[in-house]
């Protein structure tokens, strides 16, 4: 009786609040993932979802914890995250991405319609009426648990339209899994307007999705170019890398090798079905 009166409280909460017009309901969500799909051991992260009146985002919470330090600090500096913050509006498919490539932010739209199985089975999470649910997304098989005790149509990166959050979220490979751990429920809209969509001061290019793709292989095939190239022109007299110095372009072949052996290994995208074939 008393969980099921928290739950009514919190759901009376989320609504009042869902009128405002300037208002954040954040959820955290630690993920659990492998970046090369033979590893053994998980990556982690903790996940922010922001719902705010007009659109929804979609970000690491290493991004929170710097905009942090800087705004107490005064300060700019910068990170990144290799995961893809997204920001849609509200009930909308429509995605945009934001990627970064050698120091350089991009932007690309996409459209991430999802249809979701519904089923019966239902559990307990945390205190909340969970259902399941299942569906086929960027070439993986999902399965996520949902409460309409918080009656947001969302969940983490693009997985949304379920009639409720989405709490648990995971493939059938067991590669990328999503918890809900805490929510906060901030009273004016959170502005990321100077890690986002700003990156510091520099605006993401805008680009379509086969442009950046095709950007990443050009950068796979020579992941070192612009130094080689100042090497080769003289605009770049030095190149210090742990210690060592180079001089000459082609001593940084051994390097191009190792960094595009890391690409390789390291090609296990949320969305498999984008994963780039690069050539060997």
């Amino acid at each position: 009786m008393q969980k099921l009166l928290k739950q009514t409280i919190y759901c009376l909460f989320v609504f009042i609040c869902g009128v405002s017009s300037a208002q954040t309901h954040r959820f955290f969500y630690e993920l659990k993932y492998k970046s090369d799909s033979t590893q053994n051991d998980y990556l982690k992260k903790l996940m922010v979802l922001d719902v705010n009146p007009t659109e929804t985002k979609y970000y690491d919470n290493a991004f929170l914890e710097k905009d942090s330090i800087n705004k107490k600090f005064n300060s700019q500096n910068t990170n990144w995250t290799d995961q893809i913050p997204v920001i849609r509006k509200k009930n909308s498919n429509k995605n945009t991405n934001f990627v970064m490539l050698q120091f350089q932010v991009y932007s690309y739209p996409t459209e991430d319609s999802i249809s979701w199985n519904l089923t019966t089975e239902t559990k307990k999470y945390q205190g909340f009426d969970i259902q399941k649910a299942t569906t086929k997304f960027g070439g993986r098989k999902w399965t996520a648990w949902f409460t309409k005790d918080i009656l947001f149509s969302e969940g983490p990166y693009k997985f949304r339209g379920l009639p409720g959050l989405i709490v648990l979220l995971y493939d059938d490979k067991n590669q990328f899994d999503f918890s809900f751990v805490k929510n906060q429920n901030l009273a004016e809209t959170y502005d990321t307007s100077n890690f986002l969509e700003i990156r510091y001061g520099s605006k993401p290019i805008p680009v379509t999705e086969k442009i950046y793709l095709q950007k990443k292989i050009e950068y796979y095939n020579d992941p070192l170019y612009l130094i080689r190239e100042g090497l080769r022109n003289g605009t770049t007299k030095s190149y210090d890398d742990n210690g060592v110095r180079y001089t000459n372009a082609n001593d940084l072949i051994p390097k191009i090798k190792s960094e595009q052996e890391y690409i390789l290994k390291h090609n296990n995208p949320i969305e498999l079905n984008k994963a780039i074939r690069y050539s060997k």
